[in-house]
């Protein structure tokens, strides 16, 4: 056989040479001898020890042997560990709501770490939720329960107007309030990351308790429904009707823990005294990392009585918060610039139009204006203005706002130092000089400064307890003898620890210590705290602070016109007991007259289960034995089956007739609104009360096109039967899904009707207001200048003087972008045309009274025909009908004149 050649292909590499193919050596060697080409490099083929190349393969072999026991590492990488320490966490973890606005930590949290909420009052609250283990999406809900009524019951007829504001037998006193509406809110949850989120509550209280705290909770709930977890509880305490919030915009926090301790945020009570004194304000200094914890809608600041701007720059909020700020001015706030770090703050286009000095950069305090500005609201006992003026001629100057004032701005003593200027209701008060300065805070009058000029609050005065001293003169404690005070220089005076005898502290000329909300806080709206009266005899106001000599049987003390206290406590302001003023109020004179007049235009009286009974029992009578025994008389008892149906017909009619229901149409929608508009102000305050009618029962849904607004449903007797017969569940508040909230879930049951309470903040895109220049009274003659989108009917403007001289005009028709002239004429009183429909002749011509009319006011009245935008409802209603009453304010009432207190307490300090 013949035996081809060997070929390079049949040769394997090893080693250090090239070794034939195993079965062909012999051949392979063979033709090596007589080919002579080809050359042996290998080594011997009987060697046997490894190359190199096996010496490595044996390695790589051995070598995953040599790992640890998970085959491959000893450690774990930090990914896995970190997967590790992850489930060994909770699921989700939160952090306890807070109210806004939330105080920082170091400013003291006053016993309560959560905050503080105002009963009766909206208010934005903060919460903080994180997962865990997984990026999670889903919602949360929340609510709040009232916590520990008191055992004081609260007299209403102390504050509450009597006549016609009580509550009529349809309206339920709300005890339900006790608990909030539910809310929800979407979140979303980034695996690992502490999101912080917002929602709304409406704070519940009882009506005629004041209670201790609010209790809030909430559960997260997975869109998958996968998850759940419940929110870490958290327990707000409350304040009372006569507590205000004071927030203070700063990064310097330490400097005012001075205004913390002062006599006007809670009133001077020594160690003998045995009353217990309210608080007037609660200091609350936010954080100022990140977004600043305040509310970001009005509707929210109502609790809110002064903002104290420090050295905050104005991009520290948020748009929708300035907003928020700029219209809570307007309805009554007090915005407080301090010195020359505030003006170059707020310098920029927003909120320079609103200050009322122009600043020009900063300058050395002279001494001389300084001592003029110290004299002039100095207590008169104060000895220690002159060591404080010597301080400022020292070689250090004090440097203060250089700057012209506003047009529109007054002083506020002398010196020029400080100023005021009205905004709408409100007012803005800026200082040049740094009002926490260790100077004016040495001054022995500073807190009767910041009580008159600052916050514009009646002088107060000290007198000593003499129920404490009768108390220890019977336990024969010691007398320290000459004391300051001629007057209360007894020998039966006891000292405390400071060498003061028992004081209390009065406003001047008044005997009570309650103090009214109305003095602590100047925030109004007229369809919450007007009380709505045709006439000023129907205003039978009792109020808890007047003129001693002004005492009624029972001990209660009046109030009238020649009060001390007059000035800041009107006859025209329905004060809640609970909520004060300013709160959100179902039973308001005004909510009360507008469900009223929708029920009459609705056609609808809402039947008692009486009338059910009784129509149950006459039908059955009819039905059964009167049926059985005509036909039975006739001999034809088999014709009483035919007249069954007959009789069911009649029957229906009956009831119908006697319920008073009115059924032509499935759906409607009847809106009686108010939309009050500040002075020379684009955006307005409007209150709307829906009137929902059903032939069939239907739940209905309440879209808003921004966050400026809320809701809440008027409960009444029938409405709650109505619950019980067509609905599960109650309504739920949404935030956060869309631009605006939303309501779902209200029910309407079959031939049923049901009232909304809505307010919102709207846009009215320019002012309505009077021709004239930057504060000027309203003039008897001119021109009316209707720059708003607002097209309005049958107007007319209203004037009151200081001497309760009321005049009137007409103004009719003004159209959008219009004007009309006008001439004011003294009359005691005008009609309003009395063909208007739903019931806006009577609304008209009740805030044209001298009743809802404050002395030193005026206002434009007029009518909208159309349901104003901002909302819609779904499912849609066939029928829709609309008024609205608008009320312009043009001027606002004088501001009562700065006066220091009358004394010091040291002035009782015993004579060395």
């Amino acid at each position: 056989m013949r035996r081809r050649s060997s070929s390079p292909r049949d040769r394997i590499e090893h080693g250090d040479g090239v070794v034939s193919h195993p079965a062909r050596s012999g051949l392979d060697t063979a033709n090596s001898e007589n080919a002579g080409s080809i050359s042996l490099v290998s080594k011997d083929a009987n060697s046997t020890r490894p190359t190199w190349r096996q010496w490595l393969s044996i390695i790589v072999m051995v070598m995953p042997l040599m790992a640890g026991c998970d085959g491959c590492r000893w450690t774990q990488s930090p990914d896995e560990t970190a997967d590790d320490e992850t489930t060994k966490l909770p699921a989700f973890t939160s952090r306890p709501t807070q109210a806004y606005p939330i105080s920082r930590a170091d400013a003291g949290t006053g016993g309560s770490p959560d905050g503080f909420i105002k009963p009766g009052h909206w208010t934005t609250v903060g919460f903080a939720l994180r997962s865990n283990r997984d990026d999670r999406r889903g919602f949360v809900q929340t609510s709040g329960e009232a916590l520990k009524p008191s055992s004081e019951f609260i007299d209403a007829n102390a504050i509450i107007p009597a006549g016609e504001v009580n509550l009529p037998d349809s309206i339920t006193p709300r005890s339900a309030l006790a608990k909030s509406i539910v809310t929800q809110r979407p979140v979303v949850l980034p695996k690992g990351q502490l999101r912080r989120f917002d929602t709304r509550m409406l704070a519940p209280m009882e009506p005629r308790k004041a209670i201790e705290a609010v209790a809030m909770g909430g559960e997260f709930v997975a869109t998958d429904s996968t998850s759940r977890m419940f929110l870490e509880p958290s327990r707000f305490a409350a304040l009372q009707a006569q507590t205000y919030f004071m927030v203070v915009l700063t990064d310097r926090a330490e400097r005012f823990t001075r205004l913390q301790t002062a006599d006007w945020v809670r009133p001077y009570q020594n160690d003998l005294s045995f009353y217990q004194t309210r608080d007037n304000y609660r200091i609350v200094i936010p954080p100022t990392e990140g977004v600043l914890p305040i509310a970001e809608t009005a509707l929210d600041w109502t609790s809110t009585s002064v903002l104290f701007w420090d050295d905050l720059p104005t991009r520290a909020l948020t748009r929708s918060q300035s907003t928020a700020i700029v219209d809570w001015l307007h309805f009554g706030g007090t915005l407080v610039v301090n010195g020359v770090r505030a003006a170059d703050a707020l310098s920029d286009k927003a909120w320079a139009p609103y200050l009322p000095i122009v600043n020009d950069g900063s300058e050395e305090l002279a001494a001389d204006p300084a001592a003029e500005f110290l004299r002039s609201l100095s207590v008169p006992t104060d000895l220690s203005i002159g060591k404080i003026v010597e301080g400022l001629q020292g070689e250090t100057p004090e440097i203060t706002l250089a700057g012209s004032p506003h047009v529109a701005a007054t002083p506020i003593g002398n010196g020029g130092i400080l100023w005021e200027r009205r905004v709408g209701r409100g007012r803005v008060v800026q200082s040049r000089i740094d009002l926490l300065s260790d100077w004016i805070t040495s001054w022995t009058s500073y807190d009767s400064f910041f009580n008159t000029a600052i916050l514009a609050r009646p002088p107060r005065q000290y007198r000593v307890d003499q129920q404490a001293m009768n108390l220890q003169r019977e336990a024969n404690e010691p007398v320290p003898q000459g004391l300051s005070n001629a007057e209360n220089s007894e020998s039966s005076k006891t000292a405390d620890a400071d060498g003061l005898p028992p004081l209390r502290q009065y406003f001047v000329g008044v005997s009570a210590e309650e103090v009214h909300p109305a003095i602590n806080t100047n925030v109004r709206f007229a369809s919450r705290d007007s009380t709505f009266v045709r006439t000023i005899d129907d205003v039978e106001t009792i109020e808890p602070n007047a003129n001693e000599d002004d005492v009624d049987a029972d001990e209660t003390p009046t109030t009238d016109k020649t009060s001390p206290l007059s000035a800041w406590i009107a006859p025209q302001l329905w004060t809640h007991p609970v909520s004060g003023l300013g709160g959100w109020k179902d039973d308001s004179p005004l909510i009360v007259w507008c469900r009223e007049t929708l029920v009459g235009e609705v056609g609808m009286s809402i039947p008692d289960s009486k009338l059910v009974f009784r129509s149950l029992l006459i039908y059955l009578i009819v039905l059964i034995p009167i049926n059985y025994i005509v036909f039975r008389l006739l001999g034809r008892l088999e014709w009483a089956w035919l007249a069954v149906v007959p009789l069911s017909v009649l029957g229906a009619l009956y009831v119908a007739r006697a319920a008073q229901l009115d059924v032509g149409f499935a759906r409607s929608r009847n809106e009686i609104a108010m939309l009050e508009i500040p002075r020379d102000h684009s955006r307005g305050h409007l209150t709307r009360v829906l009137g929902l009618y059903n032939s069939l029962a239907s739940q209905y849904r309440i879209d808003f096109d921004s966050p400026d607004a809320a809701i809440s449903v008027i409960e009444s007797k029938s409405g709650q039967r109505n619950d019980g017969m067509f609905t599960s569940g109650e309504p739920e508040l949404k935030f956060g899904y869309e631009a605006g909230i939303a309501m779902q879930g209200i029910a309407v049951g079959s031939n049923s009707f049901r009232a909304l309470h809505v307010e919102q903040f709207i846009d009215v895109e320019g002012a309505i207001r009077i021709d004239r220049n930057d504060g000027e009274r309203l003039p008897h003659s001119g021109k009316v200048l209707n720059q708003s989108n607002l097209n309005l009917l049958d107007g007319y403007l209203v004037e009151r003087d200081m001497d309760g001289v009321m005049s009137f005009a007409s103004i009719g028709e003004l159209s959008s972008n219009g004007q009309k002239s006008y001439q004011l004429n003294q009359v005691p009183a005008i009609n309003a045309a009395q063909d208007l429909p739903m019931g806006m002749s009577d609304v008209i011509e009740r805030l044209m009274s001298p009743a809802n009319t404050e002395l030193g006011s005026a206002k434009l009245i007029a009518r909208i025909d159309q349901p104003l935008g901002g909302l819609t409802i779904s499912p849609d209603c066939q029928q829709v009908r609309s008024q609205t009453v608008v009320v312009v304010h043009l001027d606002y009432p004088h501001r009562p004149a700065i006066q220091p207190d009358e004394n010091l307490k040291d002035d009782f300090r015993p004579k060395e």
